[in-house]
């Protein structure tokens, strides 16, 4: 039979320690997890190391999105684009969110308990552009924090 492979997408630098700790969590079940900082995504030499990323997430049976503090980098060839009211740029980890849901692939969604606390003040200040957040560096983050479940 053959294991799972469980493809982990977030940013790194806010959320490694929970990185480290799902990996051996997904392994602990015989599965394979499947983190860039291990190596274990093959880049195509005629796409970007984003593009490879977002085709590469197809090739697995389960998509794991950890949603952090930090809003991420954006896609390549897409740095300035938003929407008509420039509320939400698309950033690599919402690419391969969207490539995974493209393609029929499960993707579970967890969100860090800080940031999940910092949705709800994002609702209710939602008209209140003067608003700081302690545990948010990007409010655009918040459009994507909707109903999952947090985690930490």
């Amino acid at each position: 039979m053959v294991k799972p492979r469980i493809f982990v997408s977030s940013t790194y630098y806010d959320l490694k320690y929970i990185r480290n700790s799902l990996r051996n969590f997904i392994e602990s079940f015989g599965y394979e997890a499947v983190l860039f900082e291990d190596g274990d995504i093959p880049y195509d030499y005629l796409l970007s190391l984003d593009e490879s990323c977002y085709s590469e997430v197809t090739k697995y049976q389960i998509l794991v999105l950890l949603i952090g503090g930090r809003y991420g980098n954006h896609s390549s060839g897409d740095e300035n684009a938003c929407d008509e009211n420039c509320n939400i740029y698309t950033f690599v980890t919402v690419k391969e969110y969207q490539s995974a849901r493209d393609n029929d692939i499960p993707v579970f969604i967890f969100i860090e308990r800080n940031v999940y606390s910092e949705y709800r003040t994002y609702k209710a200040n939602i008209d209140n552009h003067d608003v700081r957040y302690a545990y948010v560096d990007n409010i655009k983050v918040c459009n994507y924090s909707a109903s999952p479940k947090p985690v930490g």
